[in-house]
């Protein structure tokens, strides 16, 4: 049987935690499976980095501040699974409804997020996806005939979400500044957002900013776990 993680510090995270992990699990058709943390920001990213390498695990559910800035990027960077966390202060919803689904327009991105993407519309869950154009990849017909812009929106659909029933927000200027809006304007209860675990200097600014700053748990997915 699958399991999904729930990463708790005994007394300190569990009300946040494991609604979340439960929710999770009821979404990938699997279990909750326990891991006590010791409190110890510095050493509490190993234990689910390792818990995480096991073939039944299917992503670990965490609380954000569970561990400390060196430890949350280790943690971030090492995950095998998609990594859940949970916000100090937001939402624990303990049943997922509605999702939000960032994509960038590549491959990558949309395969990352495919398996999440059929368990959800398979289990008739609500699915939103967001796409932020920059000065470079608006197209060049964006401000002709309205037509032209259904056009587009259906085939990016067809081409990155090819599931019935998507809704489509199209946004324009910096990718990291609309995803925290649109999922509190959509009222999503999270935020499923794939990413190439990579923290250098100058990348993962959506990650960062959705991360400190988004109201419900976000489900990083790494690019490369398949």
């Amino acid at each position: 049987m699958s399991h999904v993680l729930a990463a708790v510090r005994p007394g300190v995270d569990g009300a946040a935690v494991d609604p979340v992990a439960g929710a999770m699990a009821a979404l990938l058709c699997a279990e909750v499976r326990r891991i006590d943390l010791e409190g110890r920001p510095a050493a509490d990213a190993a234990p689910i980095l390792a818990a995480l390498r096991a073939p039944d695990a299917v992503a670990a559910v965490v609380a954000r501040d569970a561990v400390d800035d060196a430890g949350w990027e280790a943690l971030l960077q090492g995950a095998a699974q998609p990594l859940v966390l949970v916000p100090e202060k937001g939402r624990a919803p303990d049943r997922i409804d509605r999702i939000l689904i960032p994509l960038d327009g590549s491959a990558t991105a949309a395969e990352a997020v495919a398996e999440i993407v059929q368990m959800c519309a398979g289990a008739g869950l609500e699915l939103i996806v967001l796409h932020v154009f920059d000065a470079s990849t608006v197209p060049a017909y964006w401000d002709q005939a309205a037509h032209a812009r259904q056009c587009w929106e259906q085939e990016f659909l067809a081409r990155h979400c090819g599931v019935p029933g998507v809704r489509l927000h199209l946004r324009s200027g910096v990718a990291g500044e609309h995803v925290v809006d649109v999922a509190d304007a959509e009222q999503v209860d999270l935020i499923a957002l794939a990413w190439s675990q990579r923290l250098t200097p100058g990348r993962a600014g959506t990650v960062r900013r959705t991360v400190a700053e988004a109201a419900v748990p976000i489900a990083l997915i790494p690019v490369f776990s398949r």
